[in-house]
């Protein structure tokens, strides 16, 4: 499934592995980003609770008890939640010396007025106020009238529990206890429109930039699986220009080196098998004359059948370095005409062959060398099966040509055989056939330079089917 969704092509891949690491670690710096900020704004919302308590003290110190209510509600806010108590708070959590120091210096307080500061890491709400005293309105009641009421006359619901950051108490002159707690400032989440387009924008530069940057690495390894494509059709280009990056520009530098010395090795063994074959004529001619002027009888007459059967040879070697050494030009072949030609010539000389065509593609191939391939077949096929069916179609990408005939077929241990230069099956007929084993082993080296392969394998009913692919 997931290679399905993927793209295939090298620029897609890394497009998305760009993109997803891109977004991975936005996420994690906003993460990060995310807590520190809280952090950060805890921290301030604290120093800034510390000063404010500190201020509500002095101005209750110098302010008749009778205000002291109306000073605590203008002094509380969201984050400052404050009250009255008759008594001191009871100690909850891990007590604050940092805060109950700083309380104490900012207030000049001596010691005989306490000080209880302690962190907490509860979450509270309306109606968790345990150290609200009965001076009006609870902590939450500055909040909703900030808000606004309800036409019902009723407040709106609350806002959503806090986390307390720290609380405690201050012990007044007078003998009460100002209570206080410290609210978390909520944290606007760190995803936004604007994060959002921020990042579009950088995964669209991110995107081009990918783009740029690999136009230069892939145009070039294009063009070489252009060049090693033709080259294995039997196609001699001119060697690759090096560009893109050093690994790319190492890599067809290599690959130039390779075809240079596959044509030499290949141009080498042929005029070497071409020069043997021709420098055995003139000893075989030689050899026909002095058997000429031998008397008649059996020894004369085998002796020149083995030097016929050498000549043969002879010829087909040369016949065989010629066809590795020749390479014909491809243009576009209608294969379908090709084959109905073919097959109409055989059944005019009475073969009987007939054809099975569905399509009528037109592909970039050799025909003459198709057509010495397709002859071939269908001269064994004749020869072996007396009867023979050609068929023609398209699948994954290639043209099956297949030519079945309805003879013995050929074992299975030797089906690879065959195409061995001067490997007959029938070894025991008469050579006089003339045919010396090489027309399977010339009819794949064929098809190899068009690219293609030449398999040869058993009809499950009877018979024996030679299927050429060329790709399209």
């Amino acid at each position: 499934m997931i290679k399905r969704v993927l793209p295939q092509s090298l620029t897609g891949q890394i497009i998305i592995a760009a993109l997803a690491g891109l977004l991975l670690m936005q996420l994690v710096n906003l993460v990060i980003y995310h807590w520190d900020r809280q952090e950060a704004v805890g921290y301030i919302n604290s120093r800034n609770a510390v000063g404010r308590v500190a201020s509500v003290v002095r101005l209750l110190q110098y302010s008749p008890v009778t205000l002291y209510g109306e000073i605590l509600k203008a002094s509380r806010s969201e984050t400052l939640q404050l009250g009255f108590g008759n008594k001191a708070p009871e100690f909850l959590g891990e007590q604050n010396r940092g805060i109950e120091r700083r309380l104490r210096k900012s207030l000049g307080y001596d010691e005989g007025l306490q000080i209880r500061v302690w962190g907490e890491v509860t979450r509270v709400g309306p109606g968790d106020d345990p150290d609200r005293a009965d001076d009006g309105p609870g902590p939450w009641h500055h909040q909703q009238m900030m808000w606004g009421k309800r036409k019902s006359g009723q407040y709106p619901p609350p806002p959503p529990r806090l986390k307390v950051r720290f609380r405690g108490g201050i012990e007044l002159p007078t003998g009460n206890w100002l209570l206080f707690r410290s609210m978390d400032d909520p944290v606007p989440p760190p995803w936004s429109i604007k994060a959002t387009f921020g990042l579009l924008l950088v995964m669209l530069l991110v995107t081009l930039l990918v783009i740029v940057l690999l136009r230069r690495t892939i145009s070039p390894m294009k063009r070489l699986a252009l060049q090693a494509d033709q080259f294995g059709r039997g196609e001699s280009g001119k060697p690759l220009e090096a560009q893109g990056p050093r690994e790319v520009r190492d890599m067809i530098s290599a690959f130039n080196r390779m075809q240079d010395r596959l044509e030499r090795f290949v141009n080498d063994r042929t005029r070497m098998l071409a020069a043997i074959s021709h420098d055995l004529r003139t000893p075989l001619t030689s050899l026909r004359l002095r058997m000429e002027f031998m008397p008649d009888g059996d020894d004369k007459e085998k002796s020149l059948q083995t030097l016929a059967m050498m000549e043969r040879m002879l010829n087909a070697s040369l016949s065989f370095a010629r066809e590795e050494n020749e390479k014909e030009p491809l243009r576009g072949v209608d294969v379908t005409s090709l084959i109905e030609s073919l097959c109409d010539d055989y059944s005019e000389t009475g073969s009987d062959v007939s054809y099975r065509l569905d399509e009528r593609p037109v592909i970039q191939c050799r025909p003459m060398a198709l057509r010495r391939i397709l002859q071939n077949l269908i001269s064994n096929g004749i020869k072996y099966g007396e009867r023979v069916e050609v068929g023609l179609q398209t699948e994954a990408g290639s043209l099956v040509i297949q030519v079945r005939d309805f003879g013995p077929g050929i074992p299975e241990s030797q089906l690879q055989e065959v195409f061995k230069p001067f490997v007959r099956l029938d070894a025991a007929r008469n050579i006089e056939d003339g045919h010396v084993g090489l027309g399977l082993s010339i009819a794949k080296t064929l098809v190899h330079q068009q690219g293609g392969e030449l398999i040869l394998k058993n009809h499950p009913e009877q018979g024996l089917i030679g299927e050429v692919r060329i790709p399209l």
